[in-house]
């Protein structure tokens, strides 16, 4: 019933490429990969409606766009591996970001981090030039927390070969003054990395359009001993 709708944004996107769609059209006709038969119109207009933008779509975490009716975990999953493949796609590319200043490592946190509705960590490899290797979600939590654990962070970063990392995190609320608990969180992250000789750089809080740094503004745990950004980076304003 919808075949000949689908088959004008096919020809649309062939023609013009994404440039020729709006925003709901490009996610509709995405849609179509994981939703073969049914009409991924009011679809599109509700994930757009929950998460704000299509990159807020595209970086939702699973289990929130499996709140969305019509999103069943194939189109969830389909999402959010789109959404992880630019930054795996830089790399391999030749061209990986860098995080080498608090302000790029606040950047690329809002970018990754500011859609989220609830609390979620983010550990960020880095190689020892501090390009980016790998990004992987830690946890996620409700609107006010979530939880990670030392141990978590450790693995992933011994799987990834990082020889540095950055965590982020997101406060919805918008405020974005660390809590005694983010504090004590990233005390027991650099016990953890200490032995077996990771560098944890930095601990980035996100809201929805400012990022704040630890390092910047030497909150870090002996920040001046572990953190070469705070060492080498000017004093930045939050990202807006």
């Amino acid at each position: 019933m919808h075949e000949g709708h689908r088959k004008r944004l096919r020809d649309s996107y062939m023609q013009g490429g994404a440039d020729a769609l709006h925003d709901h059209q490009l996610l509709e006709l995405l849609l179509t990969f994981s939703i073969p038969r049914k009409d991924t119109n009011p679809i599109a207009h509700a994930l757009l409606a929950a998460f704000g933008s299509l990159d807020g779509v595209l970086h939702a975490d699973v289990t929130e766009l499996e709140k969305v009716e019509g999103v069943g975990e194939s189109t969830a999953l389909l999402l959010s591996i789109i959404g992880a493949l630019p930054s795996r796609m830089a790399y391999e590319k030749g061209k990986p970001v860098r995080l080498t200043t608090p302000k790029e490592a606040m950047t690329y946190c809002c970018t990754l981090l500011s859609q989220q509705r609830y609390e979620v960590m983010y550990i960020i490899s880095l190689d020892k030039n501090l390009r980016v290797l790998y990004c992987e979600k830690l946890s996620s939590g409700t609107l006010t927390e979530t939880t990670v654990y030392p141990r978590l962070v450790v693995e992933s970063a011994l799987r990834h070969n990082a020889h540095s990392i950055v965590l982020a995190h997101n406060h919805p609320s918008g405020d974005l003054t660390p809590s005694r608990a983010d504090v004590e969180a990233t005390a027991a992250m650099l016990r953890a990395l200490e032995p077996i000789g990771i560098r944890l750089h930095d601990h980035i809080i996100v809201s929805k359009n400012n990022a704040f740094s630890m390092a910047r503004d030497s909150l870090m745990p002996n920040g001046g001993e572990v953190s070469t950004l705070a060492a080498v980076a000017e004093r930045q304003t939050p990202v807006t």
